[in-house]
């Protein structure tokens, strides 16, 4: 089928889908410190100048009970797409942690990071307030951002840290699933990735540094669609993309 790229006529950020509902005694937050709804919604990639992209991999899938290995973070001054669309200047900050727990085998083989790695590396705890003022109060953009928010503000609570439950989020997944009628089907990263014409991943593994290389790429996409770019130097893939809906 063919992708949706027309906004809704009742504004740019009033399209989504139902939250996400976390298994009993899972959720991270208490009743009073669940993220804003919006987190879980799909968004336009407007209103913002500058956003950090980021991923983390963790030992498993629950933000109470697990702990993050990796995180990459990317500060995207993305008004320099003004400038040069085919580039997002920023800055960058990656980290490994020691999670004070064994990392399942079932996990080294997504992320390929074993106990071994992270043996000397210190805890997150010690890196928390570093990480939180790299974000400040600047949007998130990740791939599945609900997961990565979750994580961040769960491990964030447990150092003492600001979450970031007031720092908007927008999802490179959600995104393209609204311009896919709302399938999650061919939704991953690298499916993404192929979709506009961008590199995926180098190997299987799933690498916090790479992940946020591909994720920027596909937010620089939608940041340029979704604000109405009429540079001839952006990027070709909805040029080619809006021919192929009007035939």
């Amino acid at each position: 089928g063919k992708l949706n790229t027309e906004k809704p006529k009742n504004g740019p950020h009033r399209a989504g889908r139902p939250g996400v509902s976390w298994p009993q005694g899972l959720c991270p937050w208490s009743s009073s410190e669940v993220p804003e709804p919006e987190s879980t919604h799909m968004r336009y990639f407007t209103d913002f100048d500058e956003a950090v992209i980021l991923d983390v991999e963790t030992t498993g899938l629950s933000p109470a009970t697990d702990r993050i290995i990796s995180v990459s973070m990317l500060r995207a001054r993305f008004s320099s797409l003004d400038r040069n669309p085919n580039h997002l200047e920023g800055d960058t900050l990656d980290a490994l942690f020691y999670p004070q727990r064994k990392i399942p085998e079932a996990a080294s083989r997504v992320h390929g990071i074993t106990n071994e790695d992270v043996a000397d590396k210190g805890p997150f705890a010690g890196s928390a307030q570093q990480l939180r003022e790299f974000i400040g109060t600047r949007p998130i953009i990740a791939h599945n951002a609900a997961f990565d928010k979750a994580f961040l503000s769960a491990e964030f609570k447990r150092a003492g840290v600001k979450m970031l439950q007031r720092n908007r989020s927008y999802c490179t997944m959600l995104r393209y699933q609204g311009m896919n009628g709302g399938r999650r089907a061919g939704s991953s990263l690298d499916a993404v990735a192929h979709q506009l014409g961008i590199p995926g991943r180098s190997g299987r593994r799933h690498l916090a540094d790479e992940d946020v290389r591909i994720t920027c790429a596909i937010a620089r996409e939608f940041y340029l669609l979704d604000n109405e770019s009429t540079s001839p130097a952006a990027p070709s893939f909805f040029r080619a993309f809006w021919d192929f809906v009007k035939r």
